[in-house]
């Protein structure tokens, strides 16, 4: 008995570090970190960004933008798959001399059933389109909570491979908990918002404070970092 407790613990740790280690994305490892150019922090999604049922004000783009008193261009579109935001990567994004863009996209890939090599070519190519301007690319990875997917894997090695920082698994115990998604089950409400801008800002602290920050937004430079 004694020896399987054992079994158990150290299953439980090596089960234990693999996952950090696999959801882990050094910051000095990220391409631009230091290239200092841009003038704007954008975030390029779906209906998630736009704030499907919800108000702008409360959809997670803006709450973010409270919460690091930062000012960011919400740049979400209802409906967008990786290729509909490629289309518009452009204008929408390119345009506005980004500095950090912040990637959500491929719930709606899944729910459209468009194959995975496509949604993965998509965000390769919106991410080192994005990194060619100088900006840095942060990739939030999308879990669809009720509904099984295996997208885990695929923005990982999306990541890594462009040198994008990634936040994983950003909805997870946000779609599938009542408390925190509408009724359709595939947006978050007001409450899931919330909880979600307070993730990715706890995730960025790292990130924004190594990174080289441009002229035009160092005076929003003394970040808050009790985020919690």
């Amino acid at each position: 008995m004694k020896n399987r407790q054992w079994l158990w613990f150290f299953s439980l740790l090596f089960t234990s570090l693999l996952i950090v280690t696999s959801c882990s994305n050094p910051v000095d490892a990220v391409k631009n970190l230091q290239a200092g150019v841009g003038q704007q922090v954008i975030v390029l999604g779906d209906s998630i960004a736009a704030g499907y049922g919800v108000t702008e004000a409360e959809a997670f783009p803006k709450v973010l933008s409270q919460q690091l008193g930062l000012p960011i261009l919400n740049r979400g579109v209802s409906g967008d798959t990786t290729a509909a935001a490629l289309t518009r990567l452009k204008t929408d994004v390119i345009a506005a001399e980004p500095w950090l863009v912040i990637v959500e996209l491929g719930g709606n890939d899944f729910l459209q059933k468009i194959p995975q090599t496509e949604t993965e070519q998509n965000l390769r190519q919106i991410i080192t389109s994005t990194q060619e301007t100088g900006a840095i690319v942060v990739l939030l990875g999308i879990s669809l909570g009720l509904i099984e997917d295996d997208y885990k894997q695929l923005y990982q090695r999306v990541a890594k491979e462009t040198q994008a920082y990634l936040i994983p698994q950003i909805t997870n115990g946000i779609l599938d908990d009542r408390r925190y998604r509408q009724d359709d089950i595939i947006h978050p409400n007001q409450a899931g918002h919330e909880l979600l801008a307070t993730r990715i800002a706890k995730s960025l602290q790292p990130l924004l404070a190594k990174a080289k920050w441009p002229s035009a937004l160092l005076q929003y430079r003394q970040i808050s970092y009790s985020v919690t």
